[in-house]
């Protein structure tokens, strides 16, 4: 853009004047701005091509470096500058700055871009929206890339055929060989990235073995990468070897996926001793049953395997030719439990379960075809068949057995009342719907076994398969068993097949049958000389006139609505035999309430039984029904005495009660 006007260039004017003049008339195409040092970008990786904006600025504001111009430092006259960054034409006003020349400091001098779109993938244009003197100026822009995508590594690393087969040992590094690893060119592969092979017993503890930049003359080419010697140093065992990649801006990638790679430094093992099955000492003779899958059959080998490695080899049993999950191998003799689902597969009842085994090094198996053993194979019970999931008893598809007393209402529960009956104690087990002829079930309490015959009951094919079959027990044997409020019941049920056995789950029953105690009554007005006893001034009276004694039934919970029998009988010796004729009295039962029965209540006896007494001993008793058990409680002997020395007692004097 030009301006041309007419201007008279003579002595009158000064040459000053005309040099402002052309100031203020420059319009200029001004160079662009330029990053500044604390962000460098990245060379162009073409001819002519954008430089890169570098990983780490990514998302961070940017300096800039505004470039210099004619007149920045003009104070004669002074211009006014207004100048901002641009984001492809996209104006960024937080970097705007407006002065007058001379300006301070001096371009370049730095500017801060802080637009958000600087970071937005592809071609981007930096530039100034710049005025002199209000007249705007043409700028060219800085040009740079924004690539954010990182490599996309959808390829593994291929190992020779031979590695992948066989694994690596010191012969494929002997004489300085290498081995070639490929990595195939990845998806969005581009120039200037960066990819690195990595070899180590997972991702965290790896090493570099080879890296590679990519060029315009392996692009989108299969990479190679040379695996020596002294990657592998110490090494033996499993392996993983990856690659990770970085782009040209430096955005890294996700590892690829990960290959195994199997490095010995050992020999072969040499396998040749048959399975050891110790449970099993003969396999022609004894079965593998119920037991033995209960306690985990374990097979392994007795003797040290030739060229054994600790670190590498594992067992692989088979069960009827099916390889089993691999198993780790220690130096000495070893066992390891076999899987109770694969010994049953083909059924519960079998002499030919083949059991064998080879051992595994890396991808490789000694010997190719497994040692076989044939064994014997039963685990047919009585009730529900063997459960591989759950091998241990009980076998829940037995309910639960109870037993019952001869007075108790309630199952499971054995009481004094019941022991004072003395009838038999019945235990049961619901009906199993695979019951057979041939199966006994023996009932077990607190863990002893019930004697026959009550104990032990046979199926003979007769049962109502709607009852309960039944077993009985007597007290002498209970006595035996001991008492606990948590007495556990179980059956266990056997058949004539063999060995194998059925156990029911544990149910518990109270057996307490421990006597209820009571306090003992007594008279409540007594002398306080015990060798008096009770005497006349232990009388009360009646509202109604009735002369009495006064009983009292101590406090006892358990007696609340519980008909209670009160007794007196007279003695003429302090021995509690052959009551003095007359002198024996029972009250009317009588059912305290149960506030009567927490606090404890009063009878009253007429003063008649003591006169029958007259001068000699005397004893209160009394007797209840609790829980159908009947308990009787007799109180202490006491001095009795209804004479004075001449006469009776006065019954005209009492205290009320």
């Amino acid at each position: 853009m030009s301006k041309k006007e007419s201007f008279p260039v003579n002595a009158r004017k000064r040459r000053a004047q005309y040099l402002a003049y052309r100031q203020t008339l420059r319009v200029i195409d001004m160079e662009a701005p330029t990053p500044g040092t604390a962000n460098p970008f990245l060379d162009a990786l073409e001819v002519d091509g954008p430089k890169f904006l570098p990983y780490s600025f990514f998302n961070k504001p940017l300096v800039f470096m505004h470039p210099v111009f004619d007149g920045q430092d003009s104070g004669n006259p002074p211009n006014f500058i207004s100048s901002m960054l641009t984001v492809d034409g996209s104006p960024d006003t937080t970097s705007k700055f407006e002065e007058t020349t001379p300006l301070d400091p001096l371009p370049p001098r730095p500017m801060t871009l802080s637009l958000a779109t600087k970071d937005t993938p592809g071609l981007r244009k930096i530039s100034l929206v710049f005025e002199f003197q209000g007249n705007p100026a043409n700028v060219e822009a800085f040009e740079y890339m924004v690539d954010t995508a990182a490599p996309l590594l959808d390829k593994s690393v291929e190992p020779p055929q031979t590695a992948i087969d066989y694994g690596l040992d010191p012969d494929d590094f002997a004489g300085d060989k290498t081995v070639k690893l490929k990595y195939a060119p990845w998806s969005n592969q581009r120039l200037g990235d960066k990819i690195v092979c990595y070899i180590g017993r997972d991702k965290n503890t790896k090493q570099e073995i080879d890296s590679k930049t990519i060029t315009a003359t392996n692009l989108n080419q299969p990479l190679e990468f040379d695996l020596t010697a002294a990657h592998v140093a110490n090494f033996d065992g499993r392996y993983i070897v990856f690659c990770e990649a970085m782009s040209y801006p430096g955005v890294p990638s996700s590892p690829s996926a990960e290959t195994v790679l199997y490095v010995f430094r050992d020999l072969k093992p040499v396998v040749a001793e048959p399975l050891n099955v110790p449970q099993i000492p003969d396999p022609t003779l004894d079965a593998i049953g119920v037991q033995e899958l209960i306690d985990g059959l374990g097979a392994g080998l007795k003797l040290p395997i030739p060229n054994f490695n600790s670190s590498l080899d594992k067992i692989i049993y088979t069960i009827d030719g099916v390889d089993q999950p691999e198993k780790p191998i220690p130096a000495s003799e070893f066992l390891h439990d076999l899987d109770n689902h694969a010994l049953i597969e083909k059924g519960h009842f079998r002499n030919d379960l083949k059991l064998g085994y080879r051992i595994k090094r890396g991808i490789f198996f000694y010997p190719a075809t497994p040692i076989v053993t044939n064994y014997l194979l039963d685990t047919r019970k009585p009730c529900a068949p063997f459960d591989p999931d759950n091998p241990r008893p009980p076998d829940t598809s037995m309910l639960l057995p109870w037993i019952k007393g001869p007075v108790s209402d309630d199952n499971n529960k054995l009481t004094a009342a019941d022991k004072q009956n003395g009838g038999v104690v019945k235990g049961f087990l619901p009906h199993h719907r695979l019951f057979k002829v041939g199966d006994s079930a023996q009932f077990y309490i607190g863990g002893v076994e019930v004697p026959s015959p009550g104990g032990l009951y046979k199926i003979d094919g007769n049962e109502d398969p709607t009852k309960p079959i039944e077993f009985s027990m007597d007290w002498a044997f209970l006595a035996t068993v001991g008492e606990s409020q948590t007495t556990q019941l179980q059956v266990e049920v056997t058949h004539d097949l063999n060995n194998n056995e059925a156990i029911s789950a544990v149910d518990y029953a109270d057996v307490s049958t421990q006597p209820i105690v009571l306090a003992a009554a007594g008279f409540r007005h007594m002398h306080a000389n015990p060798a008096i006893g009770l005497n006349c001034s232990s009388l009360r009276k009646l509202p109604n006139g009735e002369v009495v004694l006064v009983i009292r039934i101590p406090a006892d919970t358990r007696l609340a609505d519980n008909e209670v029998t009160v007794k007196y009988e007279g003695y003429s010796g302090s021995t509690p035999v052959d009551p003095i004729p007359g002198s024996e009295w029972e009250d009317t039962p009588y059912a305290p309430s149960p506030e009567e029965a927490a606090a404890g209540y009063d009878r009253y006896m007429p003063y008649d039984y003591m006169l029958q007494t007259l001068n000699g001993y005397g004893r209160v008793s009394y007797e209840v029904t609790i829980n159908k058990e009947y308990v009787a409680k007799d109180g202490d002997v006491v001095r009795v005495s209804a004479f004075n020395g001449s006469d009776t007692c006065d019954v005209t004097t009492p205290d009320p009660v």
